[in-house]
């Protein structure tokens, strides 16, 4: 005699357990995917968290004066350095292109896009430190750490670090 009712197979059951196991970890990370949505849903503006502006969202409204004002000493000079880049760039293409093209002055040309990028991230630099400059060491340690916690990774927010080992 066969008995009619005997239990399914062993591989269902670990195909059904491996399938439910799959379903929680991708629940877990569209969890954290929302809540990074959530949590970090204001734009940043370029530059990096140093750069003058996002300093600006993070300050008060005297210091936002101050920085806004280095903004402003810089902003014609770091807009003229970066049409001499893209000049820069526009020429060594027209070396590329020409049938008489010579390694020597494309090599020129990509010295003077290096320069010209050169001098407009050394002005960049500039503005980002008169900027800091108008931060109070309080003002700073709070930007500091705000960025840290920005910085953190999402699955960090269910494992809080330890201190004090």
């Amino acid at each position: 005699m066969t008995e009619t009712g005997s239990a399914p197979p062993r591989r269902r059951s670990v195909l059904l357990i491996v399938s439910l196991c799959l379903n929680v970890a991708l629940a877990a990370m569209i969890a954290i995917g929302i809540y990074n949505a959530v949590q970090r849903n204001r734009p940043r503006p370029p530059g990096g968290p140093l750069a003058p502006q996002a300093l600006m969202a993070e300050v008060g409204p005297q210091e936002r004066a101050k920085i806004q004002a280095v903004i402003d000493r810089h902003t014609a000079r770091l807009r003229e350095l970066r049409i001499e880049a893209a000049q820069a760039r526009g020429a060594a293409f027209r070396i590329f292109e020409e049938p008489s093209f010579t390694p020597q002055d494309f090599s020129k040309a990509l010295e003077r896009v290096r320069a010209a990028d050169t001098a407009w991230q050394d002005e960049a630099a500039k503005m980002t430190g008169e900027s800091v400059a108008q931060l109070t060491p309080q003002e700073r340690q709070a930007i500091a750490q705000k960025i840290r916690e920005r910085a953190k990774p999402a699955w960090r927010v269910f494992m809080p670090r330890r201190t004090g080992q």
